[in-house]
């Protein structure tokens, strides 16, 4: 984990970073972005616990905290599910 940062965020940016490597971005655009969160929340959100945690929670902030994850991961899980 990176000093500073808290495990939920660690976890967040280094699957975001993996999508940007996985998609091979060589810069920042909103499309790589977009597409760089969809596949952070693809391989980081369980969709039996994203569905508890939606019944629980009203919001993707509350939700993200719930699943130990940042709120950028609930959007682009969202959007994997075309949501």
């Amino acid at each position: 984990m990176r000093y500073g940062m808290t495990e939920r965020r660690t976890v967040s940016v280094i699957a975001h970073e993996l999508g940007h490597w996985w998609a091979g971005d060589w810069c920042s655009t909103p499309a790589a972005e977009r597409g760089a969160w969809r596949f952070a929340g693809e391989l980081l959100v369980d969709p039996v616990a994203y569905a508890t945690a939606e019944v629980e929670h009203c919001s993707a902030g509350a939700i993200a905290q719930a699943l130990g994850v940042l709120t950028d991961v609930i959007h682009g899980y969202r959007r994997a599910l075309g949501v």
